[in-house]
């Protein structure tokens, strides 16, 4: 009965708790700042280390700034650029001209072509 209840209590603690700790929020946050709705599909930074976001979609263009692993992005749209590790999308970010390889982020919903 108490592994019961303290299960049942894990479980309404993590549904409360888990998305605000998470980096989810922060892409609903970021369109939110701007007076947007989240206003695109949804994209999970799927690194080790900080990714790079850069001016224009290839690894030869400048860095305008970086992504954290796990970070939610909202995604603008996707097209064809520098091929990475054998994949040539990359996508844009919302609210930025920033573009980033679509090998290093997981879109949630599918992304509309630029």
């Amino acid at each position: 009965m108490v592994k019961k209840a303290l299960l049942t209590y894990a479980v309404a603690v993590g549904v409360l708790i888990g998305p605000l700790s998470t980096a989810g929020w922060a892409a609903e946050g970021l369109a939110a700042r701007h007076g947007q709705g989240t206003s695109g599909p949804v994209g999970v930074v799927e690194t080790r280390a900080p990714l790079n976001v850069r001016e224009k979609p290839t690894v030869y263009s400048d860095v305008v700034k970086k992504l954290h692993p796990n970070q939610r992005v909202v995604l603008a749209c996707q097209k064809r650029g520098g091929w990475v590790d054998g994949n040539p999308v990359w996508y844009r970010l919302h609210g930025s001209k920033g573009w980033v390889s679509a090998r290093y982020v997981h879109n949630l919903q599918p992304v509309r072509p630029c």
